[in-house]
């Protein structure tokens, strides 16, 4: 279990990344299909495909930032606790688009683009659940997302009580020696590490990697892309 926490641990940094990566996809095609809008330049259908396919893997994304959180801080995680505001809203929509095969981005307004409601879908009761989305545009939504999200995520890894394991030494000379067996190495580079493997493995000693640190510097990363989208 501690190997598994520590290696969702070190990935957190990752799938921080990969938010904020999709998050400014969404803004950079949903700025271009207003350009478009305004220049009457139609039609927009690849514009606005590419946009549900960015808002579908920015959901994934949330998905696994939640469950890899609390994966590697022990630290229960419920929706409304990564997002009072939208919490219910993006288990709706993560639910349409990966269940269901929704693209939910369906309306346009003064060249901005909207996800228009009631929406609907059936549970796995067999229930109507109908939901009314937010009234912001997809940009402004998603960065309103992402920040309180974000902001969550921050007060998580303060708390007194969370401790990310990290890998130590015994785990880092564990890590050379499979690397040794690894078919992926080649051989010759494999037989020049086994030669070298004292000074190798002494280099390990006292060698602590800051995962915490790299997570919050992912955090800061991907709030600074939401704060150039709102300048």
């Amino acid at each position: 279990m501690r190997d598994f926490r520590i290696a969702v641990g070190n990935s957190l940094k990752d799938k921080l990344g990969e938010l904020g990566f999709f998050l400014k996809q969404i803004v950079d095609v949903a700025r271009a299909i207003e350009r478009k809008h305004l220049y009457q330049e139609y039609p927009i259908n690849a514009e606005m495909n590419q946009l549900n396919y960015y808002f579908s893997a920015y959901l994934n994304a949330i998905q696994a930032l939640k469950d890899g959180f609390q994966t590697a801080t022990g630290v229960a995680l419920s929706w409304n606790d990564l997002s009072p505001t939208y919490g219910k809203f993006i288990f709706y929509c993560r639910n349409a688009t990966t269940h269901d095969g929704y693209h939910l981005i369906n309306a346009i307004k003064g060249g901005k683009c909207y996800i228009a409601g009631p929406l609907r879908r059936i549970n796995r009761r067999e229930n109507l659940i109908e939901f009314d989305p937010p009234q912001e545009d997809i940009q402004t939504l998603c960065c309103d997302i992402s920040e309180e999200m974000l902001a969550s995520l921050r007060r998580v890894l303060n708390r007194n009580d969370v401790d990310i394991p990290y890998d130590d030494e015994a785990d880092s000379k564990k890590y050379f020696q499979e690397s040794l067996d690894s078919n992926f190495i080649p051989l010759e580079v494999r037989a020049l590490m086994k030669a070298n493997q004292h000074s190798i493995e002494k280099s390990f000693e006292g060698v602590k990697i800051d995962v915490m640190q790299k997570i919050f510097d992912a955090i800061a990363s991907v709030e600074m892309i939401v704060a150039d989208v709102r300048t």
